[in-house]
């Protein structure tokens, strides 16, 4: 699954600006440090643009028939943007797409960086493919806090993944794909519509999911989004790494021709966004699997895709074309963009064409019978968690429990070497139980704050199916917890703010 939002858990003794992954610790600089940090490094060498694309054209970047612009997609925390823009003076993009953070940090990125390079925003937690999106109070806030963070950057657009984290209860660490369903594209339908009400003039692109190693579905992923966006006023982000990743979960080639010829059947006249970023080649079960990773290289593959793509097929509305550098040493990020805008400069055309306005012709594309869509997506979880083998189920669904969000081992080693001592097996014991059974998260919690609870759980039916527990193990585990609760609130927490 997709690697978008891998924001990781800080620890309490680490600087405000910071990520930490499953494989290293890598650390940003304090916003208290970036007005002396920035201005040298940032403004002196920022092209101006006169007027600013926002205040000229309203919700788009560009006007219609201007070349789309070249950007880089990443968060606030690694590479740090003073890094990151240190290495670009000969090379700065043309506008920045920031992943959803804190509202005090993204503000503080808008009020750092030149006034003239426009800001766009990448949400996530609103899973609006969820056929209960539109009525469940917490998407409610989830959306209010979008539309903050959306204000503090200035922003035109929110671009978020057709996909989720949590369904009918049950929860993953990566991005989940979408129901390929008549019923899914009409349920994912109605819940992204719901959301681009909330944003009011703003656009949402719905963005091309990443897909595991695992069968995807019954329809077609382009038939599910012309579905999603027909006579609507939903954009599309086209991702093309997520798209090669669909293309293998279902069984076609991997290579320029076989994806331009699905790519040419997906509704490109809706496609405002274009995203690609890292990725490497999984061998399982005697095949090779491509996975979304911005950490990697990205392969000549898709520098080649993104080339013909731009010069063979028609992208009308096309505005944006972003270089997804989040978790990437900013020197490796600097080279790839170098080239990534050359080709973005030599081989785009024309683009920026608004939309065409909904005709109301659709409304029946978003009836649907909820309770069985519900079914599905607990079956879908369920397949994705074991119970139905594939490649991801029998290889990578493990790690990614127990090891997305924090290590568990690192996050619980005291209790874990506790239960360890009396027998138990505890990771393979804690992710057989992880999803065994459907639990209520709450759409914006972090993975790591569903692992804490789920651990608490976890403890409890171990104690009711007759294991022994050692009597310190529950102040053991609390005083664990609550260090872990603590930091997350501290360096990712989000108060409602005015």
């Amino acid at each position: 699954m997709g690697v978008k939002g891998s924001r990781s858990t800080p620890w309490p003794h680490l600087p405000r600006f910071v990520i930490m992954n499953t494989e290293d610790w890598s650390y940003g600089i304090d916003p208290g440090d970036l007005p002396q940090a920035c201005p040298d490094c940032l403004r002196p060498f920022w092209p101006i643009r006169q007027p600013t694309t926002l205040e000229a054209f309203g919700v788009s970047l560009i006007a219609p028939g201007e070349h789309p612009l070249a950007g880089l997609s990443t968060d606030l925390y690694f590479p740090s943007l003073p890094d990151l823009f240190g290495h670009l003076r000969r090379t700065p993009p043309d506008y920045i797409e920031i992943f959803r953070g804190r509202t005090v940090d993204l503000r503080e990125a808008r009020n750092t960086l030149p006034e003239s390079l426009p800001l766009t925003y990448h949400g996530d937690c609103l899973w609006y493919t969820q056929p209960d999106y539109a009525t469940r109070p917490a998407f409610r806030e989830e959306e209010r806090r979008a539309i903050r963070h959306m204000d503090a950057l200035n922003s035109p657009w929110m671009i978020h993944e057709c996909a989720q984290k949590s369904m009918a209860g049950f929860d993953f660490g990566l991005y989940a794909p979408p129901l390929l369903t008549m019923e899914g594209a009409r349920a994912a339908r109605e819940g992204a519509l719901s959301l681009a009400r909330a944003l009011g003039d703003r656009l949402l692109l719905v963005e091309t999911p990443p897909f595991p190693p695992h069968p995807p579905g019954d329809i077609d992923l382009a038939s599910f989004f012309d579905i999603l966006v027909k006579d609507s006023p939903l954009a599309i982000g086209l991702d093309l790494g997520h798209c090669l990743t669909y293309l293998a979960a279902s069984g076609h080639p991997i290579d320029i021709e076989t994806a331009l010829e699905w790519l040419d059947s997906f509704p490109l006249e809706r496609v405002v966004e274009i995203h690609t970023g890292g990725m490497h080649f999984l061998p399982l079960d005697g095949s090779s699997w491509p996975v979304d990773d911005h950490a990697f290289p990205l392969p000549d593959l898709l520098f080649d895709l993104l080339e013909k793509l731009l010069s063979r097929l028609s992208l009308p509305s096309l505005q944006g074309v972003a270089l997804e550098v989040d978790n990437k040493e900013a020197g490796n990020a600097a080279r790839e963009f170098l080239r990534f805008r050359e080709i973005v400069r030599a081989h785009s055309r024309p683009g920026g064409t608004p939309l065409p306005s909904p005709t109301g012709s659709s409304p029946l594309l978003t009836d649907y019978p909820r309770h069985l869509v519900r079914e599905q997506y607990a079956h879908l979880a369920r397949a994705l968690s074991g119970a139905i083998p594939s490649p991801y189920s029998r290889h990578l669904y493990d790690s990614e429990i127990w090891e997305f969000g924090g290590n568990m081992s690192e996050l619980f080693p005291e209790t874990l070497s506790i239960l360890s001592l009396s027998g138990i097996d505890v990771r393979q014991s804690f992710v057989e139980f992880f999803n065994r059974v459907p639990h209520e998260s709450s759409p914006g919690q972090d993975f790591l704050e569903i692992k804490i609870r789920r651990t608490a759980e976890w403890l409890d039916n171990l104690s009711t199916t007759g294991h022994a527990l050692h009597p310190s193990l529950r102040a053991v585990h609390q005083r664990e917890a609550d260090l872990l609760l603590h930091a997350q609130h501290l360096y990712n927490g989000d108060p409602n703010e005015t």
